[in-house]
């Protein structure tokens, strides 16, 4: 099963939000996320959360049996509808609205990809990337010029690429700006990691350095 969970940070186009959608079998929201789905004529399946941003008018609008309050002040609204969705079968999970704002909670939001390893594979997704994990291997397609960004969390070891314009080999990849802005030179590219955590930034545009 896949998922789409829209967050309550800043929310991607219309479009790109009909098309995620679109494509899902289970749609939901994490509390005030659901203020995008609405605006943007989507049925969530679910809004689940603590519920302290959701209002008596959006209550009205989704009507019954949608909204699964969870009470569990260790975990954020995004880690709740996780679990949610995880429960429901999903195996692949698209998550959106995770960024904008302040910079702490954009941050975190990050760390779901971590924490969420070996129980479904997640993409943080906007108008500008998809935001995913490499766990050991990963497989890039795209136009050639693509922008790709590896971001390192911690000290990953062994990191090696091919088919990017500036490949690494073997590489000791740290916390740094080191990674960002690469781009494809040929389709597929791949990613692998030996050891330690590292997310890729696809981009969802081509730049083409001179």
């Amino acid at each position: 099963m896949h998922a789409l969970l829209i967050a309550h940070g800043e929310a991607p186009s219309t479009a790109l939000l009909r098309i995620l959608a679109g494509v899902a079998d289970l749609v939901v929201a994490a509390d005030g996320g659901v203020s995008h789905a609405l605006a943007a004529g989507i049925k969530v399946d679910a809004v689940v959360g603590d519920l302290d941003s959701l209002t008596a008018e959006q209550r009205s609008l989704l009507g019954p049996g949608v909204v699964e309050w969870v009470q569990d002040a260790d975990t954020t609204d995004l880690q709740k509808a996780i679990a949610y969705a995880i429960a429901r079968g999903a195996v692949t999970i698209d998550i959106v609205a995770t960024g904008g704002g302040r910079v702490d909670h954009a941050l975190a939001n990050l760390s779901v990809l971590l924490l969420s390893r070996g129980k479904a594979r997640l993409r943080i997704i906007d108008d500008q990337f998809e935001v995913s994990l490499v766990e050991g291997v990963a497989v890039i397609e795209g136009e050639p010029g693509t922008v790709v960004s590896l971001v390192a969390i911690g000290q990953a070891e062994g990191v090696t690429t091919t088919g990017m314009r500036w490949d690494l080999d073997d590489y000791p990849l740290a916390f740094s700006p080191y990674g960002i802005h690469n781009e494809l030179r040929t389709s597929p590219a791949r990613v692998t990691v030996r050891r330690g955590d590292v997310l890729l930034f696809r981009g969802r545009w081509v730049e083409k350095h001179r």
